[in-house]
């Protein structure tokens, strides 16, 4: 037997083992990242940020009607205040962008042989922001 120093065995190109560990995506270190899972990631946070940034604008807006009983004139004349039309468009915009977010990252969560990290916190952080508005929608209207 022809055997070179330090190679006693010679092992066949695959196993059965490699075969198991080819579809575990945890101990393949070469597995990429979900392009559509980054994607719905990077959306659910940029939807977080602008409704931070949307309360922001709109309770500094609104700070001096703040502390005291309106009007009826006066909720009117707040209703048509340029904030809060500015704030609604863009709750709609965001919610939008959350609605794209979430189709995206189940789109990501379907996708094989990719890590599925950003997928799953990018379709929980949208769905859960699509939830939140809903719930404020649904709190505005029974509150009234």
């Amino acid at each position: 037997m022809d055997q070179k120093p330090g190679h006693e065995f010679d092992f066949p190109e695959s196993s059965p083992n490699q075969d198991y560990h080819a579809n575990d995506q945890s101990s393949n270190p070469k597995t990429k990242h979900s392009g559509p899972g980054i994607a719905s990631f990077v959306i659910g946070i940029t939807a977080l940020l602008a409704y931070i940034v949307i309360f922001v604008l709109v309770t500094a807006a609104i700070s001096s009607y703040m502390g005291h009983a309106l009007t009826p004139e006066q909720v009117e004349q707040l209703a048509l205040h340029p904030a809060i039309i500015l704030a609604s468009v863009s709750m709609l915009a965001c919610i939008i962008l959350n609605l794209a977010g979430l189709i995206v990252g189940i789109v990501g969560l379907v996708i094989r042989n990719r890590r599925k990290v950003f997928a799953v916190i990018g379709t929980l952080l949208n769905g859960l922001m699509i939830l939140a508005c809903a719930a404020l929608v649904f709190a505005g209207i029974y509150l009234l």
